[in-house]
């Protein structure tokens, strides 16, 4: 084997979504070009940013440009961003790296070395710590201080990890396909899509990843809360995954249950927002899930009091009654 042929075998493609945030994206850039591994590239989508984050890349990149692509798009998403970075990528690995947070030097070197000793393994994750950056608080991310032996239907309530802590396998990323595009819970959608074809996970319990909450907004957008354009989206990625639930028989009650009732409040808060055309789909959505196990009447009087009140004030009417009880 020449020695070209042993990195890329090595090589990890570390991708990295951003918008106007050059200052965190400076210490994001600093922590990856210090990991111990070896055999990096960094792929840098500038997601249509104003400030100064092209002459930074550039300014980084001057010494070894083999190192840090510059690629810069029109904003899209950090969806879109990271498919734009995947369609570039060359490893054998694949690191999504938020712009805001932060790789410890050994996660790369330490979650290749578990791929290679695991080979039936599609993921290796770490143990991420959330920084609180204006009190200083820092506490274990989820559940990545655990193993998580099946992402599907694990996930379904809530993600296990977040977007940094997993390193991929580009063989796997292939499989899952592009990221929808979807400005909210994208990542959620993605990994469940991994789980529906039975990804095997390796444990690496050391931490791995630091995710900074800060004052500016996250990727995603949530801070600014369910405006009608992110509680479309959300309804979106949680479509994605039940159709594809659907198609393939995944309907076990164990954990359909709770997610028919998430789907019921995603229709509420659909109609709440004006939101009329997702509203009614996911309402017929939950009601799908429970017609073969449970009797839907709660949803089913929800839906009459749509046609009566309309969906603003039943959903009023109807939290109004949940807290009286």
């Amino acid at each position: 084997m020449n020695i070209l042929s042993m990195i890329k075998q090595e090589l990890v493609s570390v991708i990295i979504p951003t918008f106007n945030r050059y200052q965190l994206l400076r210490e994001a850039l600093h922590c990856v070009l210090a990991q111990s591994h070896s055999y990096i590239e960094v792929i840098v989508i500038d997601d249509g940013s104003t400030d100064k984050t092209k002459d930074l890349v550039i300014s980084l990149s001057t010494t070894d440009t083999s190192v840090i692509q510059y690629i810069y798009q029109p904003n899209s998403g950090q969806a879109i961003a990271r498919n734009t970075g995947l369609a570039h990528a060359q490893g054998e690995f694949i690191q999504y790296l938020d712009s805001d947070d932060l790789l410890e030097p050994t996660k790369l070197q330490l979650q290749v070395k578990a791929l290679q000793e695991n080979p039936d393994a599609g993921v290796a994750y770490g143990i991420t710590l959330r920084k609180n950056m204006v009190t200083g608080e820092i506490k274990p991310w989820a559940r990545t201080n655990e193993k998580i032996d099946n992402i599907f239907p694990d996930f379904l309530p809530q993600r296990g990890w977040d977007t940094n802590a997993p390193l991929w396998r580009r063989s796997v990323c292939d499989a899952i396909g592009p990221w929808g595009n979807f400005r909210c819970m994208e990542d959620w959608e993605h990994d469940l899509r991994a789980g529906m074809l039975g990804v095997k996970t390796v444990h690496v319990p050391e931490v791995a990843v630091i995710v900074r909450d800060h004052q500016g907004d996250r990727s995603s957008g949530m801070k600014t809360g369910f405006t009608p354009a992110l509680t479309r989206d959300f309804f979106r990625s949680h479509k994605s995954i039940w159709l594809r639930m659907k198609s393939q028989g995944l309907t076990d009650w164990s954990y359909l249950e709770q997610f028919s009732r998430k789907m019921f409040w995603i229709a509420r808060l659909c109609g709440e927002r004006q939101l009329i055309a997702e509203a009614k789909e996911a309402l017929s959505f939950a009601n799908e899930m429970v017609a073969t196990h449970h009797a839907p009447w709660e949803i089913r009087t929800f839906k009459a009091l749509t046609k009566v009140l309309g969906w603003p004030r039943a959903v009023t009417w109807t939290e109004a009654l949940k807290k009286s009880r």
